[in-house]
This record gives C-alpha cells, sequence and structure tokens, in this order.
C-alpha cells in the first residue's frame, strides 16, 4: 500500500534535522495513541523503479532489489531490539502471505495480515537510493563518489489503514571537513553502503514512539549506529 503523506492537520510531534547532504524526518500523528499497537510486522520493503535516466545510464542507479530486503532486514533487527513492542520478521510475513506485494497492500490484506499474525500495525517501506561507495574507507577521488543512502518507511494500522509513523531519511556522506561529527561518530572513515544504511535506520528510529531502546551492559542503547 501506498498510502498518502501525513497531513499538516495530523502532524503533532516530528523529529527533522538535516545538515549539509543529509535530511532526517519522523512525523508521529496524533491519533496514534488512540491505537494500541504492541506486535508489528515487517512486511517486504519496495524499491523505486528506475528512471529512463537511470535506464540509459546517465543517472545514479537505481536501488537494487538486493536493497529492499537489506533495510527490511535492518529495520526489523533493530526494532526487535526495543522493549515493549514485539516485532515479526519479513521473512515471517512472506510465509503468512506468500503472494503479498508491499507495494499494493490493500486495506483487506492489512486485516488479513493483522489476523493471521495477530499483529496491530505494519512497518512498510521504500528504498529510494542505495549507492555503493567508489573508492576505500580512507580515500574518494570525488565526494559524489561516497555512499549513500535514501528510504521512505511508514507504520501503518491493520484496522484501518491509518498511517501512525513516518520515517524520512537521505544521506550522502559527507567529507569530513564538511561532517566532522558524523566521521568521529562513525570511526572516521568513508562506510560502505551496508554500513551507512546501519546508521540511518538507527538515526531515523530515533524519532519512533513506540517501544524503548534495550541498553546494552555498556549503557549504549541498541538502535544508536
Amino acid at each position: 500500500m501506498k498510502p498518502s503523506r501525513l497531513p499538516l492537520a495530523v502532524i503533532v510531534a516530528g523529529v527533522v534535522s538535516g545538515c549539509g547532504g543529509t535530511t532526517n524526518e519522523a512525523i508521529t500523528s496524533p491519533k496514534l495513541q488512540q491505537y494500541r499497537v504492541v506486535r508489528i510486522a515487517v512486511v517486504p520493503f519496495t524499491v523505486t523503479p528506475k528512471t529512463p535516466g537511470q535506464g540509459r545510464g546517465y543517472a545514479e542507479p537505481a536501488p537494487p532489489p538486493i536493497a529492499a530486503e537489506k533495510l527490511a532486514e535492518l529495520f526489523y533487527r533493530k526494532l526487535n531490539a526495543r522493549e515493549g513492542i514485539a516485532v515479526i520478521s519479513p521473512r515471517s510475513v512472506r510465509e503468512a502471505m506468500p503472494t503479498l506485494r508491499a507495494s499494493v497492500v490493500s486495506r483487506a490484506q492489512l486485516r488479513e495480515l493483522g489476523q493471521r499474525l495477530g499483529v496491530e500495525a505494519v512497518l512498510e517501506g521504500n528504498v529510494e537510493v542505495y549507492k555503493e561507495r567508489k573508492g576505500s574507507a580512507i580515500a574518494l577521488d570525488r565526494p559524489e563518489d561516497a555512499a549513500a543512502v535514501g528510504f521512505t518507511v511508514r507504520l501503518v494500522s491493520v484496522k484501518d489503514g491509518e498511517v501512525l509513523w513516518t520515517g524520512d531519511y537521505y544521506e550522502l556522506q559527507r567529507p569530513m571537513i564538511e561532517d566532522i561529527t558524523g566521521f568521529l561518530e562513525r570511526g572516521a572513515r568513508y562506510l560502505t553502503v551496508e554500513q551507512l544504511a546501519d546508521s540511518a535506520v538507527g538515526h531515523v528510529l530515533r524519532g519512533f514512539p513506540l517501544g524503548k531502546p534495550m541498553q546494552t551492559q555498556a549503557g549504549v542503547a541498541e538502535t544508536a549506529p
């Protein structure tokens, strides 16, 4: 299902940050408090279709299909590490409804999924950018050769299709001189696209309103990058 973005009138809480080439936005609907959401299913994600320019090779490559699987698994793993909620994996969703296509999930399918898996909401997502770096961890020929990740995720009620939370993220990793905080946080290196995706999911989930990040023995939240 591709529900519309939350209308401005229902936005009451959000985390919005952006610096240079990074955009991170999380928005919670005020209607969330009307729903009891404890069990969440992460449905298989989709990727943005290839544009004509990408098809002809003069634009950035479209996300490979594997990007959808990797991002869905990252969200599942990080949400599953939160206390107070139970999370169903994309694999279990596929097993429960083999014909389900995340891009065209109907309200009837949402209700069926809720009944089969005993969940109150699903997390669905679309990967828009998933570009591998060109170069090593210590040096790139050009700044634009850094890894880039972009995605949109939504928490949707299985009861009525209401969008309860949205998260949007885009980042092209910037050089240290432009983002010294980010480099120090991530170990002063250029990340692979998988490493950047892991960090990105952790960042956007800081604005997720359900559950509580578990604490490791060192006292660091599991959802932190």
